[in-house]
């Protein structure tokens, strides 16, 4: 029984045709090629017309194509430039018109390798730096005695310190004083501030361990998409918290104070701080804990030498000699 009429075309055998050349687009064919060349022919014959005639000056003709006259003449002298630069490079003879192909051959240009190896499917970028080809944006290498130079140059102490690993200070009890704990969600933020806060001890004259990483946080929250029947619709959310410590050993509190409002005032966007400070008193302090104080007495606070040469300053002869006669806007209030 033949197979419907209908039904021949997908029983037989398929056809198999061979293409010789791929198809062109629209845009890139010869007669639309040929037609725009032809247009731009016409109107540079038009205006060398005009020019030549007189009729109109060459100034005119430009403005009343809306081309400007500057613009239009850096483009000819660069055009004349080319042609003469092509002119000479062109071989006069067969003999020359040999050797400059040999020439080429045997010393071709960068770009031409460069797209030889990517058709091959190559990192030519990679393999001109094997081959030792120079890259069309690579630096010109400077002059020997140039370079020799400015190799000799000694760089300052404080900027190699940068590229190198931060400097630290050997504590001498081992005593903590203070640890500060850095967090944050991104990983490159919370390693520039530790650093950072690591290089800003050194230079305070602060004993400084770490960053030491501590566990992470891992928190996560199941949230339903919707209500009603959509509720197994739910949507997983993760935050990962993370952290490093900063241990300051055999520091002195006002100091490890002032390290922490440097920290605070640079402080790096996305990294949270906190600090715990333990401050140590001497023995005699501890037995005198429960002995009453006078309100003027400032000799067991940290600050009471000073306090106590502050007065000493304020009730000697030469300044009270010094400020006699001086006229203070208000009275002069001493807090303690």
């Amino acid at each position: 029984m033949a197979a419907p009429r209908c039904m021949r075309s997908f029983m037989g055998p398929a056809k198999r045709t061979k293409m010789t050349h791929g198809s062109r687009p629209f845009c890139t064919t010869t007669a639309r090629r040929e037609a725009k060349d032809d247009e731009s022919r016409k109107v540079m014959a038009d205006l060398r017309a005009d020019v030549e005639s007189g009729n109109m000056s060459l100034g005119e003709r430009l403005q009343d194509m809306n081309l400007d006259p500057g613009e239009y003449k850096a483009l000819w002298n660069s055009q004349k430039k080319a042609a003469k630069r092509a002119a000479k490079w062109e071989p006069k003879t067969r003999e020359e018109a040999q050797q400059k192909w040999k020439a080429m051959q045997s010393t071709p240009d960068d770009l031409t390798l460069l797209r030889a190896y990517k058709r091959a499917g190559v990192e030519p970028i990679k393999i001109a730096k094997e081959k030792g080809i120079t890259l069309p944006n690579d630096k010109e290498p400077l002059d020997p005695k140039t370079q020799a130079a400015l190799d000799e140059l000694r760089q300052p102490l404080n900027v190699r310190a940068v590229n190198l690993r931060p400097l630290r200070r050997e504590p001498q009890y081992g005593v903590p004083v203070c640890d500060l704990q850095l967090r944050t969600y991104s990983i490159r933020n919370l390693l520039l501030f530790a650093d950072f806060a690591v290089r800003a001890a050194y230079y305070m004259g602060l004993s400084a361990r770490g960053p030491i990483p501590l566990p992470r946080i891992t928190e996560r929250w199941t949230v339903p998409r919707d209500v009603f029947i959509f509720k197994k619709s739910q949507e997983n959310f993760e935050r990962i918290t993370m952290r490093r410590l900063i241990q300051i050993q055999d520091g002195h509190p006002d100091v490890v104070k002032a390290w922490l409002a440097f920290l605070t005032e640079h402080q790096y966007h996305g990294v949270g701080m906190k600090a715990n400070i333990w401050e140590y008193e001497d023995l005699e302090t501890a037995t005198r804990a429960g002995e009453e104080v006078a309100p003027d007495d400032v000799g067991r606070r940290r600050e009471g030498p000073m306090m106590a040469k502050v007065d000493e300053i304020l009730n000697s002869k030469g300044f009270r000699e010094a400020m006699k006669g001086h006229k203070t806007g208000g009275e002069i209030e001493f807090r303690r």
